[in-house]
């Protein structure tokens, strides 16, 4: 391979690889989704949060800062697949020979799925509990959903969402 050959292989490469890698980064998980309603002694609100991640904790802020952890909270996992999904790949190589000199490759994966057989769907956690709130909570609550808080605590991570409105 003459110098000229190797320089152009090379600086190909070098403008590559940045959009080859780009390309294998994961994406972020989704953000979580929560819906609210009304139980049927008074005072009590439902919280469902549909994640990715199992939510450890949750705790509802009203507007004047008060914080509102549940009674019970329960997590039901729904099925996952455990297979990772591929991604696509680069590999660098090269060989030195006494006879042919010294060569470089790039080869490049894109996988493909197989339209022949149906891979499970990656799964969601339900995260649902109560909260007791008192009168006026619940009044707010009701009137101006929009000004409240959820906030939910994953494994290594937490985050806060608006809190959702009462069902009808």
């Amino acid at each position: 391979m003459t110098l000229s050959r190797r320089l152009f292989a090379l600086s190909l490469l070098s403008l590559l690889m940045p959009l080859l890698l780009a390309a294998c980064a994961s994406e972020p998980p989704p953000p979580p989704r929560a819906a609210a309603w009304l139980g049927s002694q008074s005072g009590r609100v439902f919280v469902r949060v549909l994640a990715v991640e199992p939510v450890e904790a949750m705790e509802l802020t009203a507007p004047d800062g008060r914080v509102f952890a549940p009674e019970t909270q329960r997590t039901e996992q729904r099925p996952r697949s455990n297979d990772e999904p591929w991604r696509p790949g680069i590999g660098l190589g090269g060989s030195v020979g006494s006879g042919s000199g010294s060569d470089i490759g790039i080869g490049i994966s894109l996988p493909m799925g197989n339209p022949f057989t149906r891979e499970a769907p990656r799964g969601s956690i339900a995260s649902e509990a109560q909260f007791a709130l008192p009168a006026e909570a619940l009044a707010s609550y009701r009137s101006r959903p929009q000004e409240w808080r959820l906030d939910l605590l994953f494994p290594g991570r937490s985050t806060g969402i608006p809190a959702p409105p009462l069902a009808p």
